[in-house]
């Protein structure tokens, strides 16, 4: 199956930077949340949010043509 990633702020840096935080992968079927973490070596807490929905499990499954962005979490105040 074939998801399109969107990595945001620092994550950017798991691409080359001719990406731009931008790519399609291919998973197995019945990949998760988490093992799309796990192939782009992402290790650190994040937020995903898959076709506009926000917070999504680690094991969320992914479907065809789903559309993922990636975020670090971000504090303040």
């Amino acid at each position: 199956m074939h998801v399109s990633v969107h990595l945001h702020g620092i994550l950017r840096d798991r691409l080359p930077p001719a990406a731009r935080g931008r790519t399609t992968l291919e998973l197995p079927d019945a990949a998760t949340v988490g093992d799309l973490l796990a192939t782009l070596g992402i290790e650190r807490r994040v937020i995903v949010s898959i076709n506009g929905r926000t917070h999504v499990s680690t094991g969320h499954v992914l479907r065809e043509g789903d559309q993922v962005m990636i975020y670090t979490p971000v504090g303040g105040g």
